[in-house]
């Protein structure tokens, strides 16, 4: 039986054995991230409006590169039904532990308000969550 989380004004189901960990109890910095059962978690939090995507993905690359070292990254070609609801999309990819890690940026707007969204795996373990994330962004609605 999936779980619904809805807070944020928002509102979708996720699997029942993703743990939510909800940040920001408060409306300055609301966010929710869930922790999969493989090791992997998915947030997805407000983007101030005004503030450039591209600014924002310059700043996630470096922070990766300084903890992480050599990170490649590959914006995505966005099809509407492999990312419903997303304008812009970037995968990167580096080692951690000497495991291939990929994590997944993505922006969408719902009623009007601007969401950045990771989702971030072990390469061998990212195909199959991606199929939920995917679920998960087509039903996710403003409540």
């Amino acid at each position: 039986m999936p779980k619904t989380f809805s807070a944020m004004g928002l509102k979708f189901l996720y699997p029942d054995n993703w743990v939510s960990q909800t940040e920001g109890d408060n409306e300055e910095n609301p966010a929710v991230m869930l922790d999969l059962p493989s090791g992997g978690f998915f947030t997805l939090e407000p983007v101030e409006s005004g503030q450039s995507l591209e600014v924002l993905v310059d700043q996630i690359a470096e922070t990766f590169k300084d903890e992480y070292g050599e990170v490649e990254a590959e914006e995505l070609q966005l099809k509407s039904e492999d990312l419903p609801g997303i304008q812009f999309a970037v995968d990167y990819r580096f080692y951690y532990l000497d495991l291939l890690i990929i994590s997944r940026l993505m922006f969408t707007e719902i009623s009007g308000r601007n969401y950045a969204i990771q989702f971030q795996s072990e390469s061998r373990d990212f195909e199959k969550n991606e199929m939920v994330i995917n679920a998960i962004l087509k039903q996710l609605e403003s409540v």
